[in-house]
């Protein structure tokens, strides 16, 4: 025993750039891929980590410096710098036991359609990051990896569980069948339905906003490096820059936010071909059966509602986060809200007037669990070398998936009363989301023209 411990401490402390794609490789090899795919696609996600601290490092070197002038200058205590989805997933995975949650998910996926709980194949391997992230919470707050992992386990089968209530829900909006969205971010339905299902009552269908054609007049600005530009110009201004320097920075803050989704790619790039060694290994064994594709939110991307609100938000995200007492977090890379407004989006059928609603009461919410949570990503950065952190500064993530859930697992995990009061409230409520969500999914089925059982 203590000679395989010597030998996974060893390969841990090569450092997650290095370890992650000998892991990769052996999982993909495991799924029946060819050694040079599987060492390629290892390789990939090494590249992947590598590039991510590397943007990591030039938006703390640029934007912090500027956001450190900014606080200074302005007294506003906004030391938690933004980083966005992309990075925060990106340094999750530098995490010692994140390579832990690759099997997890694809084993509960299969032990769930052997006893067909779920008829979600899920081929969204970066997600898995998602699940990685909440054992990495729970873990860093609670100092109990097994809690961590318990929650991350239960986050799985929940979202597995939302995709099978939700896939007409999904083929409505999309006119896609056959797939359905396993995402965490969907979960934030179980405490969203009841204000949701509030407004369905209050508010009549025909008031609603046509999103397109304001869209259309918002024209670039809706583009990463032009708000990236418009942002660092901003946090330069404040922070006493000169006008050079002013500009300087807006075209490093553009930058920043256009190269984060390009590295991301590699992500996608490095686990699809393990994501088709997975639907392959899964398929073998389930011969027969009718499966759904589990996807990415990304195939709802060509409706113009939720793009037009995240970039509306924007202004209200700047007033909200230098007015909430307590937030320390200045809002950057995770600007547009997707985890926020596309679950409204979902959840609403794209009723422009209700997500707008939700995301005037949701954007405090997050704003405050990013803080909580600022400390800890923090530590993570500069236990493992996944980002360099000024002195005096922190890496926040404004916009996390399930930041209320995350929030609720991680601070009851370490006996915070009001989140354990939460966390027995949810209970109740996700009966009660899932059941309900269900039953409209089956209506929508059957005005799809689709004979469904079930109540």
């Amino acid at each position: 025993m203590e000679i395989i411990k010597d030998i996974f401490q060893t390969i841990i402390n090569l450092g997650a750039p290095v370890f992650l794609p000998i892991i990769l490789t052996i999982i993909g090899v495991i799924l029946g891929m060819k050694l040079p795919k599987a060492f390629s696609a290892g390789l990939i996600l090494g590249v992947a980590l590598v590039g991510m601290g590397m943007v990591m490092d030039f938006m703390t070197a640029n934007v912090g410096a500027a956001a450190q002038e900014f606080v200074e200058n302005t007294g506003v205590q906004l030391k938690a710098l933004d980083m966005g989805w992309a990075p925060a997933l990106g340094l999750v995975w530098t995490w010692e036991y994140a390579f832990l949650m690759f099997p997890i998910q694809i084993i509960i996926n299969i032990i769930m359609l052997a006893f067909k709980l779920t008829s979600c194949l899920n081929v969204d391997m970066w997600n898995v990051g998602n699940k990685v992230c909440t054992a990495f919470l729970v873990t860093y707050v609670s100092g109990n990896a097994f809690l961590g992992f318990g929650f991350a386990i239960i986050q799985c089968i929940l979202e597995f569980k939302n995709a099978d209530f939700t896939r007409y829900r999904l083929e409505k909006l999309t006119g896609i069948p056959g797939v359905s969205m396993p995402h965490p971010m969907f979960l934030s339905g179980i405490w969203f339905y009841p204000f949701t299902h509030l407004m369905d009552i209050l508010l009549p269908e025909n008031v609603n906003i046509d999103a397109q054609k304001i869209r259309d007049k918002i024209g670039i600005f809706g583009e990463n490096h032009i708000m990236g530009f418009i942002v660092g110009c901003f946090i330069g201004v404040f922070g006493g820059y000169n006008v050079s320097e002013v500009l300087t920075l807006g075209v490093q803050a553009g930058t920043a936010l256009t190269l984060f989704p390009m590295v991301a790619k590699l992500f996608t790039t490095s686990l699809t071909p393990i994501s088709e060694g997975a639907t392959e290994f899964m398929k073998k064994r389930f011969s027969g059966r009718e499966f759904t594709i589990g996807l990415d939110w990304p195939i709802m991307a060509g409706r113009s509602e939720h793009w037009l609100l995240m970039i509306l938000a924007i202004p209200v995200i700047f007033v909200y986060a230098i007015f909430l007492p307590g937030n320390i977090v200045l809002p950057f890379g995770g600007l547009m809200e997707i985890c926020l407004i596309v679950p409204l989006f979902y959840l609403t059928m794209g009723n422009m007037v209700k997500m707008a609603i939700g995301t005037l009461l949701g954007l405090p919410v997050h704003l405050y669990v990013a803080s909580y949570f600022a400390p800890h990503f923090t530590k993570l950065a500069e236990t493992t070398g996944g980002a360099t952190v000024p002195k005096g500064q922190m890496l926040g993530w404004l916009g996390m998936d399930i930041s209320e859930l995350r929030w609720i697992f991680a601070a009851s995990s370490e006996g915070n009363m009001i989140a354990i009061v939460l966390l027995v409230v949810t209970i109740p409520l996700a009966f009660y989301y899932f059941k309900s969500i269900r039953k409209e999914d089956l209506a929508i089925a059957k005005e799809l023209g689709y004979e469904v059982a079930g109540k």
